[in-house]
């Protein structure tokens, strides 16, 4: 299968983005809310797993830059909302300094919905509440229709619906062997509060062994690692019900994998085998405290870009053993230590985070060089300049700035610092 992606069509090559972020109220003394859900009428600012944990969702854009715009109008209207009580986003992966799990109560629903609030009372115990309070963002991604209608003309496929879902099996196969990137360059949570692992350490700012404390070994993850199939989305719906029913999962929204293929509408099996593939989710991306929206714009340019890259030039198959090792790599790729911890190749070469990571932006700029795409240029000696100055890697930033007063500094930006109280993007 060739794919055509090249300068005589880059230019249709850009798909659409929808953002989510999750993201915790607290008081002005730093202490996780007790108020419930502000927004009960809303569908684009909803309650997550805590009551106290809103979830803010950006409609479909055509750009990265359209996209985190919606992103911060959205939170910068749940702010105004929250001014006349008291309280603030936090606008960090961890969460802030904890009493007790009695801090996190589980969002509360009735009716018809009242399975949500079972669903995740099972998700407490199975993962525990402060498990749960760690926030980020997730980027789903749309290849571009006129892409996928150009490339399919040149393919050996007869149906454009198998086509489309074939492409996007294969290249959710090359982010889970090349996602990790996303960990070494977009991690921005080393620092928490020391409540987080256990009460006789509540005050104290801990800096952590991981650059991404959620994306990291004692993260987000399931308590296994999910062996998924690929050879159809029916083999891939069916490889995920096998988790469910066996009881390993409790539905498709347990899967905590960072690489997910969605279907248009809700997020059912059925409804991806009936429908296909709508998106591909990429869920490894951390808050981003230094940004307006929580999220960079060549940040999630550079998202783009490597769905792009993997578009055109992954080949691979993933065996379970590839996937064993792609987990693996996503949780050293999320440590803070870059030159004492690897990354195993698709070639099983083993090298330094920091060497592989260049070697794959190396990767990038010689494709997109190619392609004479104008900003990828600049997105990509922006990412690599994280790799090779460690002054600007997000993590080291962070502890630059916040180590040894975590609460104190992280509640001076909320309050006083952070675009959403001066109105200004």
């Amino acid at each position: 299968m060739q794919n055509l992606l090249n300068k005589n069509n880059i230019k249709i090559a850009g798909g659409t983005f929808g953002l989510e972020r999750e993201t915790l109220r607290v008081t002005a003394e730093g202490k996780m809310s007790s108020t419930l859900h502000p927004f009960s009428e809303s569908v684009q600012i909803v309650k997550d797993f805590c009551e106290n944990q809103s979830e803010i969702n950006t409609g479909v854009h055509n750009s990265a830059k359209n996209a985190i715009s919606e992103l911060f109008s959205l939170g910068q209207r749940l702010e105004t909302k929250l001014k006349g009580s008291g309280e603030y986003l936090w606008l960090y992966s961890n969460p802030p300094k904890l009493e007790g799990d009695d801090d996190i109560p589980v969002a509360k629903y009735s009716g018809d919905l009242h399975e949500k609030h079972s669903y995740r009372l099972y998700l407490a115990e199975k993962y525990g509440k402060r498990k749960m309070t760690l926030s980020g963002i997730h980027v789903n991604y749309s290849l571009s229709e006129k892409l996928l209608q150009s490339d399919f003309t040149c393919s050996m496929f007869s149906d454009y619906s198998e086509y489309k879902n074939a492409e996007y099996l294969r290249v959710a196969q090359g982010l889970t062997e090349y996602g990790w990137i996303i960990n070494l360059l977009l991690s921005a949570s080393p620092i928490c509060d020391g409540s987080y692992f256990s009460d006789e350490r509540r005050g104290e700012t801990i800096i952590t062994k991981y650059a991404s404390l959620r994306c990291g070994e004692e993260g987000y993850w399931n308590q296994f690692i999910p062996k998924l199939r690929y050879g159809s989305v029916t083999d891939y719906a069916q490889s995920i019900q096998d988790y469910i029913d066996n009881g390993a999962l409790a539905g498709v929204g347990e899967l905590y994998y960072p690489i997910r293929l969605k279907p248009k509408g809700a997020n059912r099996l059925n409804n991806l085998v009936r429908l296909g593939v709508n998106h591909i989710e990429l869920r490894n991306v951390d808050i981003n405290p230094f940004s307006s929206a929580g999220l960079d714009e060549r940040d999630l340019r550079f998202v783009e870009l490597l769905i792009l890259w993997v578009y055109a030039e992954y080949r691979g198959c993933l065996s379970e053993n590839d996937q064993t090792k792609a987990v693996q790599n996503f949780k050293n790729a999320a440590l803070l230590d870059i030159d004492n911890n690897t990354i195993v190749s698709d070639k099983n070469e083993v090298d330094s985070v920091r060497v592989s990571g260049l070697r794959v932006l190396e990767k990038m700029h010689s494709f997109f060089s190619k392609c004479l795409l104008e900003d990828a240029e600049e997105i990509i000696a922006f990412q690599r300049s994280k790799l090779t100055n460690k002054e600007t890697r997000y993590a080291e930033m962070i502890i630059k700035a916040f180590a040894g007063e975590y609460m104190s500094k992280m509640l001076d930006i909320i309050k006083n610092h952070h675009p959403y109280v001066n109105n200004t993007y």
